[in-house]
Formats: C-alpha cells, sequence, structure tokens
C-alpha cells in the first residue's frame, strides 16, 4: 500500500501546519489541516529527495493532478476525513462546550477538494518503540513476581517509596477537604467565595493544577444579568465588532459578485477540482 508510506511522511510535516481540535462526535483531540497545505507538501522538495531515498515506496509526484490522486486515495483508505471547523456559536447550538483555542470539527460525509477546505488525521503511524516497550512490560511483570528472591536492600527501598506514595495520595484528599471547608466557610461571609488551588480538579497539567494559588468564584447572578442584557439588546462591544465584521464581509462579497460578473464575458474561470467521498468510493 503506497499510502501508507505518504501517510507518514505527511503525518508531522511542518508545511501542513496542523493545529489541534476536538471531535464533536466523539470528543476526542484530533490534528486538523487545510487541503491546500498538504498538496504543498506533496509537491515540495523535501517529498522530492525523499522519493529518491525511498527505493519505489513512495509514489513520484510532479504536478497538482497527481498529489489530488494520492490524496484521493488517502480518503479511499479512511486516512483523512473531511470535516467543518465550528464556530463558537455552532458549537453552543450543537450542545458543545467551547474550549478556547481548541476548536470543536465535524466530520462530513462530503470531502470538497479545496484549498480552504479542513481535513482530519484518522492514521497515527506505529510507533517503532513499540517492541522495547512490550519486552519491558514483560521484564517488569517477572521482577514483580520473583519480589521474595530480591535482596533486602531493595525490598527496603520498595517499602519506603510505597509509604512516600501512600502518604502523598493522603495528602492530596487532606488538600482536597480542606479547600472544601474553606469554601463553605466564605461562601457564607465573602461576597465571592474562596477557593484554594482553583484548578486542582481540572483538566489541565501537573503544575498548572496548583496555579494559581487562590481563586474566587464568580455568582451566578451576575451571569444571569449578562444574559438578560443581551436580551434587552443592550450592545456590548463584542456586538459591535461582530456587526462589524459582518458588515464588512458583506461588503467584500457583494464587491467580489460585481468583479467575477463583469470577468464572466471575457473569460471562463478555472473549474476548482471537487470530489466527494461517494464519488470517490463509486470509481
Amino acid at each position: 500500500m503506497e499510502q501508507v508510506p505518504v501517510a507518514k511522511f505527511l503525518r508531522t510535516h511542518p508545511l501542513l501546519k496542523q493545529r489541534t481540535g476536538i471531535n464533536s462526535a466523539s470528543g476526542s483531540k484530533v490534528d486538523f489541516f487545510r487541503y491546500k497545505r498538504c498538496i504543498r507538501a506533496l509537491l515540495s522538495d523535501s517529498y522530492a529527495k525523499k522519493v529518491s531515498k525511498s527505493k519505489g515506496t513512495l509514489p513520484e509526484i510532479k504536478d497538482d493532478s497527481q498529489a489530488q490522486a494520492i490524496f484521493i486515495q488517502l480518503i479511499k483508505a479512511g486516512m483523512i476525513l473531511p470535516v467543518d471547523k465550528l464556530s463558537t456559536q455552532q458549537a453552543r447550538a450543537e450542545n458543545l462546550k467551547p474550549v478556547k483555542g481548541t476548536p470543536f470539527v465535524k466530520v462530513t460525509q462530503k470531502a470538497v477538494l479545496q484549498g480552504d477546505k479542513y481535513f482530519i488525521w484518522n492514521f497515527q503511524p506505529t510507533n517503532p518503540l513499540l517492541a522495547l516497550y512490550s519486552v519491558l512490560g514483560v521484564i517488569a511483570v517477572f521482577a514483580v513476581i520473583l519480589f521474595p528472591l530480591w535482596p533486602a536492600f531493595m525490598r527496603k527501598g520498595v517499602w519506603y517509596l510505597s509509604t512516600g506514595l501512600l502518604g502523598l495520595i493522603g495528602l492530596f484528599f487532606l488538600l482536597a477537604i480542606v479547600r472544601l471547608i474553606i469554601f463553605c466557610i466564605t461562601v457564607l461571609i465573602l461576597p465571592n467565595a474562596l477557593w484554594i488551588f482553583p484548578n486542582l480538579f481540572e483538566d489541565v497539567g501537573f503544575f498548572e493544577s496548583f496555579q494559581p494559588l487562590y481563586g474566587f468564584s464568580v455568582p451566578k447572578e451576575k451571569s444571569k444579568k449578562k444574559s438578560k442584557s443581551k436580551g434587552n439588546g443592550i450592545k456590548t462591544n463584542g456586538d459591535k465588532i461582530s456587526e462589524k465584521t459582518a458588515s464588512e464581509t458583506k461588503s467584500e462579497s457583494t464587491s467580489t459578485e460585481g468583479n467575477s460578473g463583469s470577468k464572466r464575458n471575457e473569460t471562463v474561470a478555472k473549474k476548482v477540482p471537487r470530489a466527494t467521498i461517494e464519488e470517490v468510493y463509486d470509481e
């Protein structure tokens, strides 16, 4: 299968400028990219050098049509899936919670081969160290089984290590109980309740869980007031910006429609290559 070497070459290629997104169906993180960047990577000098060293495992690509044919083969193999990038409003309309810096993408049944269309990877190359990890796992299992035969100093070290880990786990639970008690006390005294380590149970890294040291909870009434103010027709800065951008895009679209209408009688525009998954499979 010539698709696998091509997919391995493209999977981490810098020209794709891949971003991390969230699959709206499964909730898992995926890497997505634009179609035009994949074509650039296939027509790049680095791919040509890779072909010369591959001894026939990579197909030679000379123009856009050949690169497009390889891309369609990747779609056929299920290694690449077409997606639509959802805006914040679209994500909320589908009952999805927007995450800052990580947009939602939705898998579609139509793959349009245009420059700005998005695709995600459904392919992960095998880890070359997987066999080594398997051997190390078997060795670790035998080492645990033969624990009674270990020297006395090694068994003593394991005992100290396990005791220390249990102490850390107990300290973590104690911290969680203390922060809950402080929150319950401050929620009755202060207008905004105090949280110690507010990111302790958030989906962040280990060190980020202990940053910042404290934080205050925002009362729900303020968020309700904000939603009411938006419903009453009060315009915020974000609304003004969105209206401005909407008007700008509308004016740009009308200008482009006018330009295209004037040029239509002079020259015939180039057709953008299109393909759908249904058409690809029916071939």
